[in-house]
C-alpha cells in the first residue's frame, strides 16, 4: 500500500486509529463506563489498532476479534445507553474488514475476517446480521480494489514493455532503412562506376592506337554516368514517397541494361523466353538489380569472361539466371571495391519477393546465379535452402561480394 502522509508529514492510519480510540474513550465516559476495566481497555484498543491495520492486517484482525470479544465476559456493551458509543467501533469494523479484502491474499484475509466477526458477533449478545453486513460489505470491496490495483500494475507494467518494445522496433526500423539506402546505392553506384573504370582504361590504352575506340570508351563513361544520376533520381523518388523504385518498363529494361554493358565492349548475351511481364514491382526490381548485380560482380571477378543472361517466364514464376566462364584478361583492380555486399543484397532482394535465391561455381569454373521469383507471392516461413549458397569461395573463381 502507498505510504500516504497528511500535510507531508504524518501517515493517517495513527492520526485515525488515535481519533477513534480517542472517540470511544470520550463515549465510555459520557456512559460512566470509562472505569470498567478491562472492557474499556479493551474497546479502547479495538479502536486503537486500525492505526497499525495496513503491517499486517491480518493478525492485527484477530487481535481486533480477540479484543472486543473479551468484553462479553466482563461487560456487555448492549447495556449502554448512549448508542454513540458503538460509533467507533463500527468504523473500526469497516476499516478492519475493508484492509482485510484489500490488503492480503484471499485464503489468509478469510480467515482474519472470520475472527473479526466471531469476535464482533461475541461482544454483540444474541445473533445479530449487523456484524456480517458491516464486514462482507467492506471486505469485497477491499478485494475488488485489490483486484483493481493489481490488474492497473499489470497494464502499466505492459504498457512500458510495449514502449520498449517500440523503442526497439523504431531503431531495428531505422536500421533497416539504412541498410536498405546503402543497398541501393551500392547497386547504382557499383555498376556504373565498374562500368567508367572498364571504359576508362579501354580508353586510355586506345588513346595513342585508336582514336575513334577511344572517343566512343569515353562517350561509353559518360553514359554510364547518366544512367548513374537517374538510377540515383529514381532512389530520391523512392525515399520521397516510400513506393518501390522498380523500373517502369518492366524487365524489358533489363536488354535495355545489357545493350548499354555490351557498347562497351564486354562480351554479353542475354536470352528472353516466356511471359515475362506479369511480375509484382517489387518482383520486377529483384530481377532487375540482380541482372545489375551479377554484371558488376563479373567485370570485378572475371575480368573479360563471357556472360549468359537467360530470363524464363513459367506458369507460376520467373527464373533469372546469370552466368560467367573464367577470368580471361588480368585482375581489373575491381575487386577490393565495394563493401562485399553484393550477394547478399542479392539474396536479400529475392527473399523479400518470395523467392529462392542460389550462387555457386560452375562446372567450368565460371560463377553463376540463379533466382527464381513467384508471379504472386504467398505468406510464408522463408527456407533454409533460400538463403544457401553453394560452392562460395572456390579457388578458381574469387568469392563474389
Amino acid at each position: 500500500m502507498k505510504d500516504w502522509r497528511l500535510f507531508g508529514v504524518v501517515p493517517p492510519d495513527p492520526i485515525v486509529g488515535a481519533g477513534l480510540a480517542l472517540a470511544a474513550t470520550c463515549f465510555l465516559a459520557h456512559a460512566r463506563q470509562l472505569g470498567q476495566l478491562p472492557a474499556s481497555l479493551c474497546v479502547i484498543a479495538f479502536c486503537g489498532l486500525v492505526a497499525i491495520r495496513r503491517r499486517r492486517p491480518v493478525s492485527v484482525a484477530l487481535l481486533a476479534g480477540a479484543l472486543i470479544a473479551l468484553p462479553a465476559f466482563t461487560h456487555n456493551l448492549a447495556t449502554v445507553d448512549d448508542n454513540r458509543a458503538f460509533i467507533p467501533i463500527w468504523a473500526s469494523v469497516f476499516l478492519y474488514s475493508y484492509t482485510l479484502g484489500s490488503g492480503s491474499s484471499l485464503v489468509p484475509s478469510i480467515l482474519g475476517l472470520a475472527g473479526l466477526i466471531a469476535g464482533v458477533n461475541l461482544s454483540g449478545g444474541p445473533f445479530n446480521p449487523v456484524p456480517e453486513m458491516l464486514t462482507l460489505g467492506p471486505w469485497l470491496a477491499g478485494l475488488m480494489v485489490a483486484s483493481r490495483e493489481r490488474a492497473s500494475i499489470a497494464l502499466g507494467e505492459r504498457a512500458k514493455e510495449l514502449e520498449d518494445e517500440r523503442e526497439v522496433f523504431a531503431r531495428e526500423s531505422v536500421r533497416y532503412e539504412r541498410a536498405r539506402i546503402a543497398r541501393e546505392l551500392h547497386d547504382i553506384v557499383a555498376h556504373s562506376v565498374s562500368l567508367m573504370v572498364v571504359q576508362a582504361n579501354a580508353g586510355e590504352r586506345l588513346a595513342t592506337v585508336d582514336r575513334e575506340g577511344a572517343a566512343e570508351a569515353f562517350a561509353s563513361i559518360g553514359d554510364a554516368a547518366l544512367q548513374a544520376d537517374d538510377e540515383i533520381g529514381r532512389l530520391v523518388e523512392m525515399l520521397g514517397d516510400s513506393s518501390p523504385a522498380s523500373p517502369s518498363a518492366g524487365l524489358r529494361i533489363v536488354e535495355e541494361l545489357v545493350s548499354r554493358v555490351q557498347a562497351s565492349g564486354l562480351d554479353i548475351s542475354c536470352q528472353m523466353s516466356g511471359d515475362i511481364n506479369d511480375l509484382t514491382a517489387e518482383g520486377t526490381d529483384g530481377a532487375y538489380r540482380l541482372v545489375q548485380e551479377a554484371i558488376t560482380n563479373a567485370m570485378k571477378h572475371a575480368p573479360g569472361a563471357p556472360l549468359g543472361i537467360s530470363v524464363q517466364g513459367h506458369t507460376d514464376e520467373l527464373e533469372v539466371r546469370v552466368a560467367n566462364g573464367p577470368a580471361r584478361h588480368a585482375s581489373s583492380g575491381l575487386e577490393k571495391s565495394g563493401g562485399n555486399h553484393g550477394l547478399a543484397g542479392m539474396r536479400e532482394r529475392i527473399v523479400q519477393c518470395g523467392g529462392s535465391f542460389e550462387a555457386g561455381v560452375t562446372a567450368v569454373g565460371g560463377w553463376q546465379v540463379t533466382a527464381r521469383i513467384p508471379r504472386h507471392p504467398r505468406p510464408g516461413r522463408i527456407r533454409s535452402s533460400q538463403l544457401g549458397i553453394r560452392g562460395e569461395g572456390a579457388a578458381t573463381v574469387p568469392r563474389v561480394p
